[in-house]
């Protein structure tokens, strides 16, 4: 995949982010998501290779759709500057994330929303194995730490915050 045609696409769509144009370019649109599948999946392959508990999951299932939900969001622009995909799908809850975009481009890992029974787990875990997840705080260089910040204001209820 040449992600600087991804990026072509995607800046053009932000220029001209309407209905019309998507439908006159629907097939520039399908070549473009297509490449971006393809590299998804082998994406997964690789990803399965250096780790025995991660299931493969097809681009074509990980992949988001391009459009925004104007129903519970009408100011949106009707598509998204963006392509996303969750990986590693097995359970619906924990997945990697990838968001490949004009403005940003990140990849994430987490559960969302999870059951009360999987946050208490989670929470057991990050309380015995503190010291193991300070490495990989320090690791990531504080990305966690930024995330949480970043992201304090459009989560609902924000998670216990644990010491660490």
């Amino acid at each position: 995949m040449h992600f600087t045609d991804l990026f072509k696409f995607l800046e053009t769509l932000q220029k001209n982010n309407s209905k019309e144009w998507m439908d006159a370019n629907r097939r520039y649109y399908h070549e473009i998501r297509d490449a971006h599948i393809a590299w998804l999946d082998q994406l997964s392959l690789k990803l399965a290779k250096v780790d025995k508990d991660y299931t493969p999951t097809t681009g074509k299932k990980g992949i988001n759709r391009i459009n925004n939900n104007l129903m519970f969001h009408p100011n949106k622009p009707v598509y998204k500057d963006h392509f996303g995909a969750g990986l590693d799908q097995q359970s619906k809850q924990g997945d990697f994330y990838i968001h490949i975009g004009v403005n940003e481009s990140f990849i994430a890992g987490g559960y969302c929303k999870p059951k009360s029974e999987l946050l208490s787990s989670i929470r057991e875990a990050i309380d015995f194995n503190g010291e193991e997840l300070k490495k990989i705080i320090i690791i990531c260089h504080g990305t966690v730490c930024i995330f949480y910040h970043f992201r304090k204001d459009k989560v609902r209820f924000f998670p216990l915050l644990l010491p660490l």
